[in-house]
């Protein structure tokens, strides 16, 4: 009998399950596809996920966690990856530096007559991202929970006002400069989960993330999911990858079937159970009266696009000399900026060691797609493939000379497979009285808990690391 199951291939799940051994659950894992956040292909080493790593320098929430679960980062990978993206569009190149002077430089070089505008709006962004960071430290739900957490929202309330009346001026500005507003959306695309986060309170905290910091660590996510793994077994858990759930039995304990790889059966039960909500077993829990989740009919967290995403080994001397790690490319600033128009960029560090003519490197190239099954099909998705060369052309005219690995079939097979790993686009309305987007991880369940990145899309990147966190507190609150 184990104190708590925990089922996902996410961070948030990894997350959930150390937190709760580290603490003294007997705890399992069950990572159903056992993913991970890396890719072998031939001689490349992909990164899966293309969104930058924040939350990990000095004083930040998702190092505070990893902290507790005995993480070490160590101090040869830099937290303040310089410049932490850059966004490119036709005519301009932004390189968002961690110096906030910096910053501001490149963005008046390219838009001279916006200067007073774009130094009065990263005042109030970095005044309110302060704020909110003060804010998720101390109430990680973010969501007030009690009489006395709202007590503390209302003195962040005027914090609130203060910006949303910045960012309603800073938005007029963006009306009437197109390529400028699509730097801002751009940075959205690249950084938040919420597809409607644009102006709310929580872009403050998004817009910030370069002087926050953006990490790198040279396996990319892996590093993480195998430090939790660690921290799962050092506390005498158990992680179980490769076994599907077949079904999940909800009295007093929760048992779960599982089946193999190599079609064996097998069972785990335990006195609490927490699922991702990414989890394909989470459609196990229906309850026949509707939703398992409380907030889901009232504020659902809709899915406005998948990640697809190219894997391309490339030859260095086809690359830029000074191209950053993150990318947000945007064709077209008169179009939507998710109607095939922003193309997300990672690569890898330069292979310093080899001459130019010699060196490789690799690239994913990540667009968001609606989930509908026409949009999913391998016709439609070899045209996608197409249609993002071809767009990557006009800013990078030498890539397409410089490919070395090309694979779109394993590029399809793996957008379809990372899906309970990678976090697609949101549309979450925010709260009506709080304005936040973050919904409960309570289930109708009394000893159900769920954790995901949807939960906290305010939190960006960091939503992975804190809704794990918050999924096993709920279960250690409870008690063994």
């Amino acid at each position: 009998m184990y104190d708590l199951l925990v089922t996902g291939d996410d961070l948030a799940s990894h997350v959930a399950a150390a937190y709760a051994s580290r603490k003294g659950l007997k705890t399992l894992l069950v990572a159903p596809g056992g993913l991970g956040g890396l890719q072998v292909a031939g001689e490349f080493v992909f990164n899966l996920d293309p969104a930058p790593l924040t939350g990990l320098a000095s004083g930040q929430s998702g190092l505070s966690v990893l902290a507790e679960l005995g993480v070490e980062i160590p101090e040869t990978y830099p937290v303040a990856v310089s410049p932490a993206y850059q966004v490119l569009l036709p005519g301009h190149r932004i390189d968002f530096f961690p110096e906030a002077a910096s910053l501001l430089s490149e963005l008046v070089r390219e838009f001279p007559d916006r200067e007073a505008e774009l130094r009065d709006f990263y005042g109030s962004a970095r005044e309110a991202s302060s704020v909110f960071q003060d804010w998720i430290t101390e109430h990680p739900r973010i969501q007030p929970q009690t009489l006395k957490e709202y007590v503390s929202y209302l003195k962040i309330f005027p914090f609130m006002l203060q910006y949303k009346y910045a960012a309603a001026r800073f938005d007029k500005v963006l009306s009437q400069n197109a390529a400028l507003e699509k730097v801002w959306e751009a940075q959205q695309a690249l950084l938040s989960l919420n597809t409607d986060d644009l102006f709310s309170f929580a872009s403050a905290f998004q817009y910030s993330a370069p002087m926050r910091g953006v990490a790198y660590f040279p396996q990319g996510k892996q590093f993480l999911f195998n430090a939790l793994i660690r921290t799962l077994e050092e506390g005498g858990g158990l992680y179980l990858s490769g076994h599907s759930i077949d079904s999940i039995d909800r009295r007093k304990t929760i048992t779960l079937e599982m089946k193999a790889s190599d079609g064996a059966v097998s069972r785990a039960t335990g006195r609490h159970l927490i699922i991702s909500t990414k989890s394909d077993a989470l459609s196990l829990l229906e309850v026949k009266r509707g939703h398992v989740i409380f907030s889901e009919r009232l504020r659902p967290a809709k899915i406005a696009g998948y990640p697809f995403t190219l894997f391309l080994g490339v030859a260095e001397k086809s690359l830029p000399e000074q191209m950053a790690r993150h990318i947000a490319v945007v064709t077209d600033i008169h179009k939507d900026i998710y109607d095939h128009n922003v193309i997300i960029l990672e690569t890898g560090l330069p292979e310093k060691e080899k001459p130019l003519s010699q060196a490789k490197n690799f690239m994913t190239a990540t667009v968001y797609l609606p989930p509908g099954e026409d949009v999913w099909t391998g016709e439609a998705l070899r045209q996608e493939a197409e249609s993002i060369l071809e767009r990557l052309d006009g800013f990078f005219p030498f890539l397409k000379d410089g490919i070395e690995l090309y694979d779109l079939d394993k590029s399809i097979e793996l957008s379809l497979n990372y899906r309970t790993v990678l976090s697609p686009k949101y549309k979450v309305r925010n709260a009506f009285f709080t304005s936040f987007s973050a919904k409960s991880d309570r289930t109708r369940l009394h000893n159900v808990f769920l954790t995901g990145a949807s939960l906290l899309t305010d939190a960006g990147f960091e939503a992975e690391i804190l809704s794990g966190k918050n999924a096993a507190l709920r279960v250690l609150q409870k008690g063994k």
